[in-house]
């Protein structure tokens, strides 16, 4: 399929019956969600995974794009759908159902998006890792990205620096880490959405921005239900796909039980 402005769309679906759109993070694709996916599927749920744009591709980056790319994916679901963003993916949903509330969203699933509620998220870093990216040396721009940003320990992010797959994300990520810290998306912004939402948020996760940013939408979106993940963080996805599932599973089931949150 397409979006409105000609752009193919990837796709992968897996099952059948009540939809589901899975919008994955940055530095990623849609296979990271599979196996979660997967077991959304083995209990009854359509999942559709739409490959993001890439910002890297020569076209100019715009979020806006993305929100029609999400916009044409929901246009497959039978009625109203379900949507889980994670990471820089929530935003995404959060920016359509700020810009189009009638967008057919039954309820909203969002894993620890990098909204700016403790300010920049790269600041004044932006330069050293776009210098790096333009000089070719993308494993020195993802280091300072995973270290100084991300939060990894010293250590973690040296070895994952040396992953030849993430550094070939650098160029897709330096647009979206733009777009994030340019923009005002402070959490009173969201006040409005009244789509019932789960905000999942690791223990383990790095306060600013995944952790404050979590809570900040806690206190604002009038129908949010925060769940905790102990022993995880960002990427729970990952590590225990099965335990993600039945977390979601369980909300999906009933958004309105409140009894589902836990205090992270």
């Amino acid at each position: 399929m397409t979006s409105a402005d000609g752009t193919p769309i990837v796709i992968n679906q897996v099952g059948h019956g009540p939809d589901v759109v899975l919008i994955h993070g940055g530095m990623d694709d849609a296979t990271s969600w599979l196996p979660v996916a997967s077991s959304l599927a083995s209990w009854g749920f359509r999942c559709w995974l739409p490959h993001r744009r890439r910002a890297d591709t020569g076209q100019h980056y715009s979020i806006d794009r993305e929100i029609d790319d999400l916009a044409a994916v929901l246009s497959l679901a039978d009625g109203a759908a379900r949507v889980i963003g994670h990471s820089y993916g929530a935003v995404i949903v959060l920016r359509a159902l700020l810009r189009t509330p009638a967008l057919p969203i039954k309820t909203a699933v969002l894993y620890e998006p990098p909204l700016t509620a403790g300010g920049p998220i790269v600041g004044d870093l932006l330069a050293p890792i776009a210098d790096a990216s333009a000089a070719g040396d993308h494993a020195a721009a993802l280091l300072i990205y995973l270290r100084d940003v991300a939060g990894f320990t010293p250590e973690l992010a040296e070895q994952h620096a040396r992953c030849a797959w993430l550094q070939h994300q650098v160029p897709a990520l330096l647009p979206e880490i733009e777009v994030a810290d340019r923009l005002a998306w402070t959490p009173d912004i969201y006040a409005g959405i009244t789509v019932p939402t789960m905000l999942l948020l690791g223990e383990r996760s790095a306060p600013h921005p995944n952790r404050d940013s979590t809570l900040a939408l806690a206190e604002t979106l009038p129908a949010a239900h925060l769940v905790g993940m102990p022993q995880h963080g960002h990427l729970a996805n990952r590590r225990d796909p099965t335990y993600v599932a039945a977390l979601i599973r369980s909300y999906l089931a009933d958004p309105g039980h409140s009894s589902a949150a836990v205090a992270p």
